[in-house]
C-alpha cells in the first residue's frame, strides 16, 4: 500500500464531455507513487490499444459516465468526475482499489505550455522533470544533447583573429546546419542564431555603407595614423635614451638599447611604408570581406592592429627576455651569498661551499646585472604597457564579436510576447485542501527572467579567454613573455 500517490493531471477542454487518458504509473523507493497522464482525448480508442499488459501504463476517464465493463478490463484506472471541481471518483493500482481521501495529491498541469516549453531545464522536482520528458518525448520533441563539434581547432589558427573566426563561423554553420536537420524544427537556441547572424550581416552592410569613400583617401588618412604612431614611437625612444623622470641610467647601455630597438622601429616602417602602396588593394579586400558580416570586419580590424603593431611587440619581446635573465641571474648569484645553489637533478636548493674566487666572481657579476637592471627595466615596463594595451583592444574585440554572434533578439521578443517556449519557472498554488477529499494542487508556468533565456538559450559560440590578471602580473614581475 503507497503512502502517498501523486496524480498528475492536464486540465481538459472545457468544450469535452468525455475525456479518456493514457499515462505512466511510477513507484519510489520511498512508497511513493506517482502517476504521469501524458496523453488524453475524446475517442475511446484511447483506450482500446492493445497493451493492456504493460504493469506500468494506466488508463482513465473524465466525465459524467464510464461503463463499468470497460473499467474492469484494466488493471490500473483512473476516474476523474468533472462538476464544478475536479474530483476522484475511484483509483484501481495493480487490481487494488485505493482510498484516494487521504493518500492522493491531485496536481493539474497545462498540458500544452508544458509541451511547447523550452526552458524547463533546471528545476529540482524529479516527478515534473519526468513529466515534461513523458509529454515530449510523446510529441517527439524531447531535449536531445547538444551537437558535439567534431573537429579540433588547428594550434596555428590562434596566430590570426581572422583566420580563427572563418573556423569557428564555419563550426557554428555546421552545428546549425545538423541540429535543424536532427530536429527537423528551428529551435529557440537555432533561432536565435539564425537572428544574430542577420543582424551580423545588417550591422556590416551598414558600416561598408558608412566607408563607401574613395578607397585612395582612406589609404592616405590611414597612413597618416601609422606616420604618426612611428614618429610617436621615436620621440618615446629618444626620451628614454636621455635622463627619462630625472632618473640615473648607465649612459652606454641605454644608448645601445635605444639605437637597437630605434633601428627595428625603422625597418619596420620601410615595410609599412612600401606596403602602403598596396593599401588601397587591402581595403578592396576588407570591402570585400565586409559584406560577410560585421564580425569579420572586427577579427579582420584586429590582425591589421597586430601587423601595424608588431614592431612595438619585437621590442617587448627584446626587453622581457633581457630582463629575465638579469633578474634569473640576480636570483642565482643571491643564492651564491647564502652558500646555496639549484640543483636541477632533484629540482631544489642544495647546500654549496663556495671558494673565494668564486665568491669574488659573483659579486662582480651580481653587481653589474644589478647596476644594469634599472635601465633595462625602464624599457621593459614602457613596452609591457604597450603590450598590455594590445591584449586588452584585442580582447574587447574578440568580446565585442562573441557578443554579436549572441544577441538575445529572438529570446527577448519570445519574452515580450510571452511565448509558451520562454516559460520554466514553476508557481503551485492549492486549489481545493477540505479534509474529505484528495488534496488539489495547480501547476503554473511562467517566463523565466532574460539572464537566464540568455543563459539556456546561447548558441555554442566560442567565448573569448578571460585576461587572468594574478597570472599576467605574476608573469610581468619575472620577465616571463605575456602571449
Amino acid at each position: 500500500m503507497p503512502n502517498t500517490i501523486r496524480i498528475l493531471l492536464p486540465i481538459f477542454p472545457d468544450n469535452l464531455k468525455d475525456v479518456y487518458f493514457k499515462g505512466i504509473v511510477s513507484a519510489a523507493e520511498d512508497h511513493t507513487v506517482t502517476i504521469y497522464i501524458t496523453k488524453y482525448s475524446a475517442d475511446i480508442n484511447l483506450i482500446s490499444e492493445k497493451q493492456l499488459k504493460w504493469d506500468n501504463v494506466i488508463y482513465g476517464y473524465c466525465g459524467n459516465y464510464v461503463p463499468k465493463k470497460i473499467a474492469s478490463r484494466f488493471p490500473n484506472f483512473l476516474v476523474v468526475e468533472q462538476n464544478k471541481m475536479l474530483n476522484i471518483n475511484s483509483l484501481i493500482l495493480n487490481g487494488n482499489k485505493i482510498d484516494t481521501k487521504s493518500s492522493c495529491i491531485l496536481m493539474l498541469y497545462d498540458y500544452d505550455s508544458i509541451k511547447d516549453s523550452q526552458a524547463i531545464c533546471d528545476t529540482t522536482d524529479d516527478y515534473f522533470m519526468k513529466l515534461v520528458h513523458l509529454i515530449q518525448e510523446e510529441h517527439g520533441l524531447s531535449n536531445r544533447t547538444d551537437y558535439e563539434l567534431k573537429c579540433s581547432k588547428l594550434q596555428w589558427l590562434t596566430a590570426s583573429m581572422f583566420l580563427q573566426h572563418v573556423y569557428n563561423y564555419w563550426m557554428l554553420i555546421d552545428w546549425l546546419k545538423c541540429t535543424i536537420r536532427r530536429d527537423k524544427k528551428v529551435a529557440v537556441k537555432q533561432g536565435n542564431l539564425i537572428i544574430a547572424i542577420a543582424m551580423d550581416l545588417l550591422i556590416g552592410y551598414l558600416v561598408l555603407q558608412l566607408l563607401s569613400q574613395d578607397k585612395k583617401e582612406i589609404s592616405i588618412f590611414l597612413m597618416g595614423i601609422l606616420e604618426k604612431l612611428i614618429n610617436s614611437l621615436y620621440s618615446l625612444l629618444k626620451w628614454l635614451m636621455g635622463a627619462p623622470v630625472g632618473l640615473k641610467l648607465n649612459n652606454a647601455f641605454n644608448k645601445m638599447l635605444g639605437k637597437y630597438f630605434s633601428y627595428h622601429v625603422q625597418l619596420w616602417w620601410i615595410f609599412l611604408d612600401v606596403s602602403g602602396e598596396k593599401l588601397d588593394v587591402i581595403l578592396h579586400i576588407y570591402h570585400y570581406i565586409g559584406y560577410l558580416g560585421f564580425t569579420f570586419q572586427t577579427a579582420l580590424i584586429s590582425d591589421l592592429i597586430c601587423i601595424a603593431t608588431f614592431h612595438s611587440y619585437c621590442i617587448y619581446v627584446y626587453a622581457a627576455r633581457l630582463f629575465n635573465i638579469q633578474i634569473s641571474g640576480l636570483i642565482a648569484l643571491l643564492r651564491l651569498f647564502v652558500g646555496r645553489k639549484y640543483n636541477p637533478l632533484r629540482g631544489g636548493i642544495d647546500s654549496c661551499e663556495y671558494t673565494n674566487q668564486e665568491l669574488f666572481v659573483g659579486t662582480v657579476a651580481f653587481t653589474i646585472l644589478l647596476l644594469l637592471l634599472p635601465t633595462t627595466a625602464l624599457y621593459y615596463i614602457v613596452f609591457t604597457m604597450f603590450r598590455v594595451l594590445s591584449l586588452v583592444v584585442q580582447y574587447l574585440l574578440a568580446k565585442l564579436i562573441y557578443m554579436v554572434q549572441t544577441l538575445p533578439l529572438y529570446v527577448v521578443s519570445l519574452w515580450i510576447t510571452n511565448s509558451p517556449k520562454v516559460t520554466g519557472n514553476i508557481l503551485i498554488e492549492v486549489i481545493n485542501q477540505e479534509s474529505n477529499s484528495p488534496l488539489i494542487l495547480r501547476i503554473k508556468l511562467f517566463n523565466k527572467s532574460i539572464p537566464q533565456l540568455v543563459r539556456i538559450f546561447q548558441p555554442p559560440v566560442e567565448v573569448p579567454k578571460q585576461v587572468e590578471w594574478t597570472n599576467l602580473l605574476s608573469n610581468v614581475l619575472v620577465g616571463k613573455q605575456i602571449v
